[in-house]
């Protein structure tokens, strides 16, 4: 379900969000706390991103009443506008954008499909607002130092890590090549957060925005990730029994778990890393 409440800046106790809309000294704007507090509701099957979540998130989100910062959702805000703007244009263009998708096991909403030279098939495009840090990751960006020479750097593919987004549009590509649309080449378009900070430069990022080509997995790898990811969530869900603890991939080694995770106070492991 969706959040149900807001923490509120003034009070620091978390407030419903309907108290918090008719406030007459709110912290933001209504349309911004409106936005916040905009969640897709459950329908009975997993989409794309829940997958990619840990299932015990997933699912403490789908079953609690759980709280939101609004000053912690300044970058998702960010990428909603971002998302808003290029939408507008490729409807200019008439270009397949922010569609919605339902597979068999799935679902989903690609940002963009544009066309190439051959009929029928398309580029899928994912637009992605990241910092630095995630930018270096996905490019697997490594420090290259020669004796009298400025460091420079180089993108390593064997330590990039782009398996999240991988995954995320070669389920997609299933998906629409499922009803018909031929997929080319897949690709992340990453605005960089900090783009043009020293911290940024200083990692090798030295672009504000990238294109970042996106592999073809095999289909069968595919399907049986979601797969095993949408029976997990959903058996927890009928059973009403809480799916076991997020792995470190997922909890970003409790990083996510100590600052990002919506629903920590309703998990042992979650609560167990706020306390620290």
């Amino acid at each position: 379900m969706p959040a149900k409440y807001l923490l509120c800046q003034k009070s620091g106790g978390k407030v419903t969000i309907e108290d918090c809309k008719v406030c007459d000294d709110r912290c933001l704007s209504l349309p911004t706390l409106t936005d916040i507090a905009s969640y897709r509701e459950f329908r009975g099957w997993i989409s794309t991103t829940q997958a990619l979540k840990g299932t015990r998130e997933a699912y403490l989100e789908i079953v609690s009443d759980y709280t939101v910062d609004p000053f912690d959702r300044a970058f998702a805000l960010l990428g909603t506008r971002h998302h808003s703007k290029l939408e507008a244009v490729a409807k200019k263009l008439e270009m397949v954008s922010e569609e919605y998708l339902k597979g068999e096991i799935s679902s989903g909403i690609i940002d963009l499909l544009e066309p190439t030279p051959i009929e029928d098939v398309f580029d899928l495009w994912d637009y992605k607002t990241w910092g630095s840090f995630a930018i270096c990751k996905s490019l697997g960006l490594e420090q290259v130092k020669e004796k009298n020479q400025p460091t420079t750097f180089v993108a390593n593919p064997v330590k990039a890590d782009m398996e999240d987004v991988e995954l995320q549009l070669n389920n997609y590509r299933l998906m629409l090549e499922n009803v018909g649309f031929g997929i080319r080449y897949m690709y992340v378009q990453a605005t960089v957060r900090d783009g043009g900070t020293y911290i940024a430069t200083n990692r090798g990022v030295d672009k504000k925005l990238y294109k970042i080509p996106v592999k073809r997995l095999v289909d069968d790898y595919v399907k049986e990730y979601f797969k095993n990811k949408s029976t997990a969530l959903l058996t927890a869900l009928e059973t009403k029994t809480i799916p076991p603890p997020c792995n470190n991939k997922e909890n970003w080694n409790f990083r996510k778990c100590k600052e990002y995770c919506n629903v920590a106070e309703f998990c042992d492991v979650g609560r167990h890393q706020r306390s620290k």
